[in-house]
């Protein structure tokens, strides 16, 4: 049995793509509601990077081989790795982000129509 993780962002990037085509659509209060959801999700996690920073930040935890070891441990846990906590956020955000292009690109084509639409109707007036 493997553990392998499925890829995230390209799985955001194929749905993007897959808008493009026109083959899925987002009810645009659907869309807002979400992304609604990315916007608090993506500020708890830059909360996170930082306090993830400031546990950068480590004091001498004394003399001892095994202090020096158990520190070094958990300064591997939090950067330095593919697999430190640094990283791992970084790439929730990745995934976070390429989810809001998805969902904003419902309201920005709603914006972009009612423009248009504007425009045209601005254009039928006699009075132009």
């Amino acid at each position: 049995m493997t553990d392998a993780q499925p890829n995230l962002i390209t799985h955001w990037q194929d749905l993007n793509a897959r808008a493009d085509a026109g083959t899925i659509t987002i009810p645009a209060d659907v869309a807002a509601r979400c992304d609604a959801a990315c916007v608090t999700y993506l500020a708890h996690l830059s909360k996170m990077q930082a306090d993830a920073r400031a546990l950068t930040e480590t004091k001498s935890w004394g003399d001892m081989k095994s202090a020096q070891d158990l520190q070094a441990r958990f300064a591997r846990l939090v950067t330095g790795t593919d697999r430190s906590l640094d990283v791992i956020l970084q790439q929730h955000i990745e995934v976070i982000e390429s989810m809001r292009m998805l969902f904003r690109r419902y309201f920005d084509e709603t914006a972009d129509t009612d423009t248009r639409t504007s425009a045209n109707i601005t254009a039928l007036d006699p009075g132009n």
